[in-house]
């Protein structure tokens, strides 16, 4: 995707979110995710932005775009290049607030790490969940999941992931970019899936409120 069709694609997902964050806030418990962004990243620009989002000052819920030499960092620092569809992502938006969803934000990408540093006991989890199967599933990506990047901040409610899978073989079949849902690991294709997915999902989560109201 160029960059004008990331802004439109961005510009559609922040006025749905801007219409969704009212209903969600008068349903108790208000479960916008945006305190966990805050107590994670305290003092970071995501952080300030995750406030005012709380507070209803926030009328943009995308970063500013990543330079180049921020993204470079982090792939210096990864030790592995980053997707380009994720980077024409980074490229208009350095990170994206999602409130009210499982997968609450989209993570500046100086902030994105190994998932295993946060998460290595649920990605032991997963991993021996495969371990009746004698090695057959060796390749599957829960038996490396905490060597996948985290791109998505801290779930807000269920324990749903934004995740980039660098392993050589999914990176030869197109398939960096996968959700961890309580279902499984799912890719996605390219990052656009991602943005159009939570897109949908936002949008779904209107039409049940407008049915209720």
């Amino acid at each position: 995707m160029n960059s004008e069709t990331w802004n439109s694609l961005l510009t559609e997902l922040n006025q749905a979110c801007l219409e969704i964050i009212p209903h969600v806030l008068a349903s108790p418990p208000p479960g916008l995710g945006m305190a966990q962004i805050i107590e994670r990243y305290p003092g970071s620009s995501i952080a300030q932005l995750a406030a005012d989002t709380i507070q209803g000052k926030a009328t943009w819920l995308g970063m500013p775009p990543a330079s180049q030499e921020r993204m470079e960092a982090a792939e210096l620092r990864l030790g592995m290049p980053l997707p380009s569809s994720y980077k024409s992502f980074l490229q208009v938006s350095n990170g994206f607030l999602i409130p009210g969803e499982a997968i609450s934000c989209i993570l500046p990408v100086e902030l994105i790490s190994p998932f295993g540093d946060e998460h290595a006991e649920e990605a032991r989890l997963w991993r021996e969940g495969l371990n009746d199967h004698t090695g057959e599933f060796a390749y599957f990506v829960q038996s490396r999941l905490e060597h996948t990047i985290q791109l998505s901040g801290p779930p807000n409610g269920r324990p749903e992931y934004v995740l980039m899978d660098l392993d050589r073989d999914a990176v030869a079949k197109g398939f960096e970019i996968l959700e961890l849902v309580h279902e499984g690991p799912d890719y996605v294709g390219g990052f656009e899936d991602v943005m159009k997915s939570a897109l949908h999902s936002v949008r779904y989560g209107l039409k049940l409120h407008s049915r209720t109201s």
